[in-house]
């Protein structure tokens, strides 16, 4: 590591714009976890709606983020979009306080469609405006780090409704409202840095020298089979799936996922720095070798391979999706719109695959096949299918870094 990077890093953190962004990520992350479980519970509890209903909440959210990011992503390209970010946050807190006071499954899906369209927007100018502004032997340290501050914001909002549900249950939404406002001065502080630049087409010179262009196609493709194949881990089928074969409690079982995805966490920052500082090449290898593993060993009825499996799957995933957007980046004059359909096609798989797990244990309930002593369940094999495609993609996509 030469003088000069690291004195590239020591301006970048003194700048402080930086700092500003991962406290963003933490901060609007914590604000919407908080809200999940409330909204979830009380439309459970209280609407007495099937567990279809809440699905729906989810995948409306999911699709809306999904075709909103290439949008943003143009947007950026073409206008830069400074004036508008800071106002996200504020409308991304009304939403949250419309929750407490909107209580009906019509009113919740419309502000679920409404978060999306401001997720779309808000997150892909966050990660456009890291990764178009940090020097290139940084950028998926920096992107793996900001993934990460919205991780510990996760744990943060889950343990925060946790505590503030017990005390009353009322304080979620306002607390919320605060966190989610928080940012709007953060990231209106960060964008008015005379260090950073809102607008990507002009960040080219920031790449390495002789760097050629890449096909954006591959890259695509293995984000979608990465997504739907670790969609495993999102969402309330990894817990039934969990407690019904594997026979883990559901304090085991939680605490197990909250285990396996705070490995992944730590285990994804390693991965970035060996591509910012070695090779993507290598680092894109190491992903999908976890990502084709892990449906294998989810399917052995054994503690140890499903274990293995979820770690497995988390850091592919967590590793993944920064490295995703410091190869978006890389795509010149054009960053913006890379990195919203990296995100939209993220968030397809993730629908995508969260629909074939849960029909597939639908359909396959209670089969468990019996394979050279091995006791198998055939729903994570369903996502397997998607292994050759994953294998073909990544070889594609490690030739065009070559």
């Amino acid at each position: 590591m030469d003088l000069s990077s690291l004195s590239r890093l020591r301006e970048l953190l003194g700048s402080g714009w930086l700092l500003s962004l991962f406290l963003v990520a933490f901060l609007g992350t914590a604000a919407f976890r908080m809200v999940i479980p409330a909204v979830a519970y009380y439309a459970r509890a209280e609407l007495m709606l099937p567990m279809g209903f809440l699905s729906i909440l989810s995948m409306a959210f999911l699709s809306a983020r999904a075709l909103t990011a290439p949008l943003a992503g143009y947007l950026i390209d073409r206008r830069g979009l400074r004036a508008i970010i800071p106002v996200l946050p504020i409308l991304s807190s009304i939403i949250l306080l419309l929750y407490n006071y909107l209580k009906s499954f019509t009113f919740f899906l419309i502000l679920r469609i409404l978060q999306g369209v401001v997720s779309g927007f808000f997150w892909v100018f966050i990660q456009v405006l890291i990764a178009s502004n940090t020097p290139i032997e940084w950028r998926g340290t920096a992107l793996a780090i900001y993934f990460a501050s919205g991780s510990i914001g996760i744990f943060a909002g889950n343990l925060l409704y946790s505590i503030l549900s017990t005390i009353n249950s009322s304080y979620v939404f306002p607390t919320a409202f605060i966190f989610s406002a928080a940012t709007a001065p953060l990231i209106y502080s960060a964008i008015r840095s005379n260090q950073v630049m809102v607008e990507v087409r002009r960040v080219e010179d920031r790449e390495e020298p002789g760097r050629g262009r890449f096909s954006v196609h591959p890259l695509l493709l293995t984000s979608l089979t990465v997504a739907l194949i670790g969609a495993m881990l999102v969402g309330d089928p990894i817990y039934v799936y969990l407690s019904e074969f594997a026979g883990l409690s559901k304090e085991d079982s939680a605490l197990i996922l909250g285990v396996t995805g705070i490995l992944g966490l730590i285990a994804s920052i390693p991965i970035n720095i060996i591509a910012d500082r070695l090779s993507e090449g290598y680092a894109v290898t190491a992903i999908a070798f976890m990502t084709c593993l892990a449906p294998f060993l989810l399917a052995v009825k054994s503690y140890e391979a499903i274990f293995i499996g979820l770690l497995a799957a988390g850091v592919s995933w967590k590793a993944y999706t920064p490295l995703s957007r410091r190869l978006a980046a890389s795509s010149r004059g054009r960053a913006g719109m890379t990195i919203g359909l990296v995100n939209s096609v993220m968030n397809f798989g993730t629908v995508v695959g969260l629909l074939i797990f849960g029909w597939s244990y639908d359909i396959f309930q209670g089969i468990i096949l019996n394979l050279m002593g091995l006791r198998i369940n055939p729903t994570p094999l369903v996502l397997s299918l998607a292994v050759p495609i994953l294998i073909l993609s990544t070889l594609s996509l490690k030739k065009g870094l070559s």
